[in-house]
């Protein structure tokens, strides 16, 4: 392992084997049709690739965060059912009825929005209601979710071919009181417009920990984002034995020099060597998504080595246990013989959600795809 040459000085790799695997391990599970949330650029595994994979096994909708998302997936000749989960703009309401992509129905104003833009283009728009079941979010209450409904449906404008809201606590435990009252609030809103003959084909309400945990949250489709790209579903249990994971991140080492005893290290002198110490210069930093925390680790060599001095915005420096060779493979994220670093590590280190650490790369890393 003294060498490994790479193209670029770092990259993510992606194995989309094992996102097809989840895909279809998902589907078979639940019993339900699967929509891929592929916002924020899968999570940051690249939203097109993910897609596509997810499509062909086994997914049959897209949800994304903003227009642009979906706009990209329209370019990249992906026909398939999208929902824009966020806020569109006036114009970007013009843009997805003209390009076939479904938009959230998220207040009175909204509707009125909706319906204006459909008949100047002279075309429907499809919607999916959102009903705020108490995640503070976008969508009406569930007591309002009818009477929005009918105004969407009176309009002659706007097509409601979907029904969802989400929950605020089902990836910490799915057996939460909240979680229990959201699920009823929802009920409580589907069953309102089934008494008024207003049911629309797709109603969904689970995320990737509810389709797992809870069945009765599957209703006609389920949207997994993290289940697919092989994230931990559930923060309060270990990786699904189930489950692959698909992303690793990696570079080569730039630079390896000895230091003399006191030599500081990087900004701030927060890091002095105290001997003569081996230091080498990964090209990685907080520019590409690497935190600057206390306590950050790669694998060199199939050990744990630690970063020292404060991370930099293109650069970060490892203590060495001896002198290696410029292109010596760094991992951040993954296995390197019998060691492994994985994203619930780094989401206690950095005190954020393990999309948070992988959507947190830039788009400056490279994606690299395995098949």
């Amino acid at each position: 392992m003294n060498a490994f040459h790479s193209p670029y000085p770092t990259w993510v790799e992606v194995d989309l084997s094992a996102i097809a695997h989840n895909t279809r391990l998902l589907r078979q599970t639940t019993n339900t049709a699967v929509m891929a949330v592929v916002k924020a650029e899968a999570y940051g595994h690249g939203m097109i690739a993910v897609a596509r994979t997810a499509l062909e096994h086994g997914a049959t909708w897209l949800g994304v965060a903003r227009l642009g998302e979906a706009r990209q997936i329209r370019l990249a000749h992906i026909a398939a059912p999208t929902l824009v989960f966020g806020l569109l703009t006036p114009e970007e309401v013009d843009e997805a009825i003209a390009n076939d992509i479904s938009v959230t129905l998220h207040s009175f104003e909204n509707a009125e929005l909706l319906s204006q833009r459909a008949a100047a283009l002279g075309r429907p728009v499809h919607a999916h209601l959102k009903v705020d079941t108490g995640m503070g979010r976008m969508g009406v209450l569930p007591e309002e979710a009818r009477r929005l409904a009918e105004v969407a449906c009176a309009s002659g404008r706007i097509l409601l071919e979907g029904l969802y809201s989400h929950l605020a606590e089902v990836d910490d435990d799915p057996h939460a009181a909240l979680t229990e009252q959201q699920m009823q609030r929802f009920v409580q809103a589907l069953r309102s417009l089934e008494e008024a003959g207003l049911r629309p084909p797709y109603v969904h309400l689970a995320n990737s920990a509810a389709a797992y945990a809870l069945p009765a949250a599957r209703f006609d489709l389920v949207r997994a984002g993290s289940a697919i790209v092989g994230l931990r579903p559930f923060y309060y249990a270990a990786f699904p034995s189930a489950m692959r994971r698909s992303l690793s991140w990696h570079a080569q080492l730039a630079d390896c020099k000895r230091l003399p005893a006191g030599w500081n290290v990087s900004y701030g002198q927060e890091y002095q060597a105290s001997g003569e110490e081996w230091i080498g210069v990964v090209p990685v930093g907080y520019g590409d998504g690497l935190r600057r925390q206390p306590g950050n680790q790669v694998l060199i060599e199939g050990q744990r080595v630690a970063v020292v001095g404060r991370v930099c915005i293109d650069q970060c420096m490892v203590r060495l246990p001896r002198p290696l060779p410029p292109g010596t493979r760094v991992t951040l994220i993954g296995r390197q013989g019998d060691e492994a670093i994985y994203v619930e590590e780094l989401v206690q280190r950095w005190h954020s959600s393990e999309a948070g650490v992988t959507a947190g790369i830039t788009g400056r890393v490279p994606r690299c795809y395995r098949t």
